[in-house]
């Protein structure tokens, strides 16, 4: 068994004074100092005096714990030399003890979060399904703020303002998810749907464009290129998105329809990659 050095033991000892503060880790450095103590054969004479008081100043520190108090409320516990490897088992239960009532107060507190940000959530829903808008933006701006790390969070906001009718005030969430995620493909189809319906197309196409820069072509996103140029009579640019996703998604539900409004309206001069039938692949430049 390799056993520490006087060095390593006093490095265990400052770190469980350094540490007391978070008890559980101050109290399994406190066991690990006494545990390289009574295993060590080397350190004698006056290192070991030395060694011994760093312990006993240690142990002594440790002893107004809450942890240590609990079962000791007399205050009797005390360094006594010959006895270290007893004191390392005790302080080692004590840290055991601790990180199991830390890890259950942790959990605790992420049970209580979860909950309030479906309560605010729920509520705002109902907000929405009687009419109350501003009560509903409230409610999600507080969520957003209370709980930006749960997952979707600021997009299922959005989206909840943009069904009840209010696409641009929903914008901002939109922005927020894509910013906290740059890769949630759903986030910036949403926003580009939020453009569409609010009448800004141009932005509409940024977003989708934002979505193949970031994520790739995906086929929600040229399905919603696509609407997005059908909406805007831009037929070439229909096409070119129609082919992409059926490149994508062969056999996919909206591809005849979609096709059935833009064959007919695409100039005869499309160029070579129309006339030939091969699907384009869209590749929009950096913006």
């Amino acid at each position: 068994m390799t056993t520490k050095g006087g060095k390593a033991i006093r490095e265990d000892a400052a770190r469980a004074l350094a540490r007391r503060g978070e008890n559980a880790r101050a109290l399994r450095a406190a066991a690990e100092a006494l545990r390289g103590a009574s295993q060590s054969r080397t350190v004698m004479g006056q290192a070991r005096i030395e060694l011994e008081f760093r312990l006993r100043e240690m142990v002594e520190a440790l002893a107004v714990t809450p942890e240590v108090a609990a079962v000791d409320p007399t205050g009797r516990l005390a360094y006594k030399k010959g006895l270290e490897g007893k004191l390392a088992i005790f302080f080692d239960s004590l840290a055991q003890k601790a990180e199991t009532a830390r890890e259950g107060a942790e959990e605790a507190a992420r049970a209580a979060a979860r909950q309030e940000a479906e309560d605010l959530m729920r509520q705002a829903r109902q907000a929405v399904a009687v009419g109350e808008y501003p009560a509903a933006r409230r409610l999600l701006n507080t969520l957003c703020e209370r709980h930006p790390a749960r997952p979707g969070v600021w997009r299922e906001s959005g989206e909840l303002l943009s069904g009840a009718g209010f696409p641009m005030d929903a914008l901002p969430f939109f922005d927020k998810a894509i910013e906290a995620d740059r890769r949630d493909g759903q986030a910036y189809i949403a926003a580009a749907d939020a453009c569409r319906e609010g009448g800004e197309p141009g932005k509409a196409e940024k977003y989708l464009k934002g979505a193949v820069k970031y994520i790739g072509g995906t086929p929600a996103a040229y399905l919603a290129m696509a609407r997005l140029f059908v909406a805007g009579r831009k037929w070439d640019k229909a096409h070119d998105a129609v082919q992409s996703l059926a490149a994508l998604a062969p056999g996919h539900p909206e591809v005849a329809a979609l096709l059935a409004e833009i064959l007919p309206r695409v100039g005869q001069g499309g160029g070579a990659a129309r006339r030939s039938g091969k699907p384009i692949v869209i590749d929009f430049p950096k913006f």
